[in-house]
């Protein structure tokens, strides 16, 4: 990629300019019938954000519906209908023939919408882009659950299904909760107004209590994945990825700017449960004008917890961001309540039901997607720096951007019935990455 074509991704993906050409001095219609008319809704991964997603969609206002649940496991898909039966029963739609599951329920599911419909798509981050481009495909909106790709690949898997949704005209909106965060989105935009001056730094923190993994005798290998998918990286991209890219996102977001470099490192130093995740990382960030971005991130027991964003600049600090309730403008760079000076008076709503607010209310009054080409350019600077933490090498922009290695290859045909993408051991421990030797970019 050459530095022209960095710094238009940089500063406004080619997916976004390329629909920009195709949309400037044109109207595309709505899909959907405006007012009161009944959304209908099928929710795609039923784990704990999924569960959430679907009840914040049913509580939006005006007629919606659902009327289709998918999930990879029978028992998942089966026991969410139960509960949500229960506590949603007038906005249930579905019967026992829209309850589908396995690795290809998805398509069931959306195939049971119509153009203008709604698709939440929830399940583990290694399948949100192939889900996205169906989801698009078939020509309903969709609630797009972060993060949208797990490599360079599925990243660009989903600008290209966000290109064709604009096309289309389709709504979507991204699980980057705190975007939709009030007091958050007045702190950047204040951030973004120089209330900071010039931003001189950028420190993400996500440090806390360790990260269970609960695998069963009678699962297969890729069933005890995708049931525990934070522990694999092929799954959820590690945690730089599923995790960090909230805060990356806050930072990047009140920069204006994304990184073009970066390195780092982490390991298992305490953990010994059976899975692939490393329990420390750190890595710096580089944007194009010097400014650095620290990550760090550890899950231990007995550890000090920190999780934040701070953005130092010439005129003092903020604290915001995922962790940070009542996010905070400070005259100089100590965290202390005589140095506030500013703080957001927004009321402190609940920023995932909020995302379906707002989706919803883009579909019934045809209003335009909320800042999906940024949330993704995030989503790549978190990818970035997990190819930095495995390999221990410097990562470019270009480096990483031009990377072809998929994490799950053969994604699209993965079988329950077939081999697992990765296999333990015979003593059920799994090879991690190690600096210096792997490498997957």
């Amino acid at each position: 990629m050459s530095n022209t074509n960095r710094r238009d991704f940089l500063k406004t993906s080619a997916a976004g300019i390329a629909a920009a050409g195709v949309l400037s001095g044109m109207h595309i219609p709505s899909v959907h019938a405006a007012g009161g008319d009944t959304i209908r809704v099928a929710l795609i991964g039923c784990g704990g954000r999924g569960r959430g997603a679907c009840f914040q969609a049913l509580s939006t206002e005006g007629p919606v519906q659902l009327v289709a649940i998918a999930d990879a496991f029978e028992d998942q898909a089966k026991g969410f209908a139960e509960l949500v039966k229960q506590e949603k029963g007038d906005r249930c739609a579905f019967t026992d023939e829209t309850i589908f599951w396995g690795l290809d329920s998805y398509k069931k599911a959306i195939d049971c919408l119509n153009p203008g419909d709604v698709a939440l798509l929830v399940a583990p981050p290694a399948f949100r882009a192939m889900h996205f481009e169906y989801a698009v495909n078939r020509g309903v909106h969709i609630f797009l659950e972060k993060p949208f790709g797990v490599d360079t690949p599925t990243i660009k898997r989903s600008l290209a299904a966000w290109k064709k949704a604009q096309e289309k005209g389709l709504k979507v909106i991204t699980g980057l909760n705190n975007r939709k965060y009030l007091r958050t989105e007045e702190t950047v935009k204040k951030i973004q107004d120089g209330a900071l001056g010039d931003i001189l730094s950028c420190w993400v923190y996500r440090l806390h209590g360790t990260c269970n993994y609960a695998p069963r005798d009678e699962w297969t290998p890729l069933q005890n994945q995708l049931r525990n998918y934070n522990s694999f990286t092929w799954i959820s991209g590690s945690p730089t990825v599923d995790w960090m890219v909230h805060n990356l996102d806050i930072c990047c977001w009140s920069k204006g700017m994304w990184p073009v470099w970066c390195q780092g490192m982490g390991g298992r130093q305490v953990r010994t449960l059976k899975d692939e995740v490393f329990d420390h990382i750190s890595t710096e960030f580089h944007f194009e004008d010097g400014v650095r971005m620290m990550m760090q991130v550890r899950h231990l027991p007995n550890t000090w917890h920190s999780f934040r964003a701070v953005i130092q600049g010439s005129k003092g600090m903020a604290i915001l961001g995922e962790g940070i309730g009542e996010p905070k403008i400070f005259k100089g760079y100590r965290d202390v309540n005589d140095d506030v000076v500013w703080k957001s008076e927004a009321p402190r709503v609940n920023s995932y039901q909020e995302e379906h607010n707002r989706l919803f209310k883009m579909i019934r009054e045809d209003l335009p997607s909320e800042d999906v080409d940024s949330c993704i350019k995030s989503n790549f600077t978190a990818v970035m720096a997990r190819m930095a933490m495995e390999s221990g090498m410097e990562i470019t922009h270009d480096v990483a951007w031009n990377s072809t290695y998929e994490l799950c290859p053969n994604l699209d045909e993965l079988k329950f019935d077939g081999p697992g993408y990765i296999m333990p051991r015979e003593d059920g421990t799994y090879e991690d990455a190690k600096q210096g030797i792997t490498k997957r970019f």
